[in-house]
């Protein structure tokens, strides 16, 4: 495990990890809402192999980075950018989770030569489909951040500022969440490293700030500044539990129908978190071989 930043051409630090090989074929991770680079570090030690090196980093405002005022998600790829030239990579595969999706693809439409495949899992939909089949909380904070966004954004931040404070809250706040999720994601979460790891994971999101994570819910019920049909990049994988009541069916559906040579793949018994605990070697594998890396 390699942790440590660098400076963007702006000034702001960017924090991230490398975790498995050092020296194997680069899966740069777009961790989920909220997240960090220890994203990464969980689905390494998951996964357990020998020959991929899984690198994680801190979107602005998480983790170790440096907030960026109103960001975009089109923003990314210049942050990408600057990472992976960092580390002589001219082209890796992106992996993005949940409300990571977004910006791994704005990587795709943006850098295309440089992205040998990418796979969306679990991924967030254009804004525009809706929270219909969400459950009760996502419904009720994506609603409000769309019909009222300055008061979800004040709302928000003194939620998560609370939590920050309080930070032995967080379970009991988790457990309260999860109780609205599907059977396959409760299984899931009985196994104590992977619930651990998602706490884990939050804890270190909101490290120095909340901003992050206040930023990035208002941004996914905005428009993405990108035209799906637009994207070229090639080997452009999807895939996402019918169950899932984070992020619904219909926004997975309508991101798949909108992208040109888009490979979907739905799974009927699968939830949000189950789809990548359970069919992670077979996602990984997938992306693998596509890149040819």
């Amino acid at each position: 495990m390699i942790e440590k930043s660098i400076t963007l051409p702006d000034g702001r630090l960017l924090g991230y990890g490398l975790y498995g090989n050092p020296l194997g074929i680069p899966i740069l991770d777009f961790h989920g809402i909220p997240g960090s680079r220890c994203e990464a570090a969980l689905i390494a030690s998951s996964l357990k192999r020998d020959d991929l090196c899984f690198i994680g980093f801190d979107r602005p405002g998480y983790g170790i980075s440096t907030p960026k005022r109103n960001y975009k998600i089109i923003d990314i790829p210049a942050d990408v950018a600057a990472l992976v030239d960092h580390l002589n990579l001219q082209r890796f595969i992106a992996l993005g989770f949940s409300g990571g999706g977004p910006f791994a693809l704005a990587c795709s439409a943006q850098m295309p030569e440089r992205l040998a495949a990418t796979g969306v899992v679990s991924g967030v939909g254009p804004s525009e489909v809706g929270s219909d089949g969400m459950h009760d909380s996502n419904k009720k904070k994506f609603n409000l951040a769309q019909r009222m966004p300055a008061l979800a954004r004040m709302m928000l931040q003194a939620g998560f500022t609370n939590l920050r404070r309080h930070p032995d809250q967080l379970g009991l706040q988790l457990n309260k969440l999860w109780q609205q999720i599907p059977e396959a994601d409760q299984k899931v979460l009985q196994h104590e490293d992977f619930s651990q790891g998602i706490m884990d994971i939050t804890l270190d999101a909101i490290r120095q700030t909340v901003t992050g994570w206040v930023d990035e819910e208002i941004l996914m019920t905005r428009p993405w500044q990108f035209n799906l049909a637009d994207l070229q990049a090639e080997n452009l994988f999807l895939w996402h539990g019918e169950k899932d009541r984070n992020v619904p069916i219909s926004m997975a559906k309508a991101t798949a129908e909108r992208i040109p040579g888009c490979q979907a793949k739905f799974l009927p018994d699968e939830g949000h978190l189950s789809l990548l605990y359970n069919h992670g070697e077979e996602i990984i594998s997938t992306l693998v071989k596509a890149s040819g890396l």
